[in-house]
């Protein structure tokens, strides 16, 4: 059931050669029992939800894992960021999968992160994401 939903970027900027990038500071999404987490691909949209950036490659995409903090513990690390992408948009991408369930974890975002395997081949972009969450006692 669909509560609360949030879009989410993290920029890659122009010319940059980190491997790390950390999850901004997201106020709406403080204390928010988390339910689920989609990662957009660039066959799912043309341009970013927020910014209009252009979402990240495939090709960096598939090298990207997410690791997530609660609190000071690190609950998630380096899983398969296109884990989280559950929507088939090409016949180069014939699998679906199953939504994961987060269970309402409280995610601490700015420790949270992805990280490359190498620098993104493609610069001056951004990973999009979709939040879906509540905070547990709320009616509507």
């Amino acid at each position: 059931m669909l509560k609360r939903y949030e879009a989410v970027e993290i920029p890659v900027p122009t010319g940059s050669g980190l491997t790390r990038f950390y999850f901004p500071d997201l106020p709406n999404l403080r204390n928010a029992r988390i339910r689920m987490i989609d990662a957009y691909t660039p066959g799912l949209l043309t341009a970013t939800p927020l910014t209009g950036s252009t979402p990240a490659t495939i090709a960096d995409m598939q090298k990207t894992t997410i690791t997530l903090y609660v609190g000071d513990l690190q609950l998630v690390y380096n899983m398969p960021l296109l884990t989280f992408n559950n929507f088939v948009t090409s016949a180069n991408n014939p699998y679906i999968n199953v939504p994961i369930n987060i269970d309402g974890l409280v995610i601490s975002w700015t420790k949270s992160y992805i990280n490359l395997s190498s620098a993104a081949a493609t610069t001056n972009v951004a990973y999009s994401f979709g939040v879906f969450y509540d905070f547990g006692e709320e009616t509507i």
